[in-house]
C-alpha cells in the first residue's frame, strides 16, 4: 500500500485503517509494505506444473544455515539491547527512613515507594506520601 507524507493512501471505497498486526514479514519483521526481503525462488508444484514460490520472506524454503544465521544475528541484537537497558539503570537516592537504595530500570519506571515515601526523581528525591 503506498504511503503519502502525512498518512496512508487507501484505495477508493476502503474505509478505516488497515490491520497491521498480521501484516508483518515473518523473516525481517517489517510491515509488508516495508519488507526488504527478496521473493523466494524455490520451485513448487502448482496444478501439475512447476512454478517458483514467489513469497517475500518465505520461511518454509529458507535453508537451515540461513535460518541459523538469522537467529544468531537476532540473538546478538537482543543481547546488545539488554546491555543498553542495564546501562541505563540508575539508583535512587537512599530512603530517608531506612537508607535503602532501589534501582530505576526501563522495565519498571516507578512509582518507587519506601516507608511511606514516594521517589520523585533525583531533583526532588523522596517525598512523604500525601505531600506532593
Amino acid at each position: 500500500m503506498p504511503r503519502s507524507i502525512f498518512s496512508y493512501i487507501h484505495p477508493a471505497g476502503s474505509f478505516g485503517l488497515p490491520e497491521f498486526k498480521d501484516s508483518r514479514c515473518a523473516l525481517c519483521g517489517n510491515l509488508d509494505m516495508d519488507c526488504s526481503c527478496t521473493e523466494c525462488e524455490h520451485p513448487v508444484a502448482v496444478d501439475g506444473g512447476e512454478q517458483r514460490c514467489g513469497v517475500r520472506g518465505c520461511l518454509e524454503h529458507l535453508l537451515d544455515r540461513e535460518l541459523l544465521a538469522r537467529i544468531e544475528i537476532l540473538d546478538a541484537r537482543l543481547e546488545n539491547l539488554r546491555q543498553e537497558a542495564a546501562r541505563r539503570e540508575t539508583p535512587t537516592l537512599p530512603c530517608p527512613e531506612c537508607g535503602e537504595v532501589q534501582t530505576v530500570t526501563i522495565y519498571n519506571n516507578g512509582p518507587y515507594l519506601c516507608h511511606g515515601y514516594f521517589y520523585a526523581g533525583d531533583r526532588h528525591g523522596w517525598i512523604r506520601k500525601g505531600r506532593y
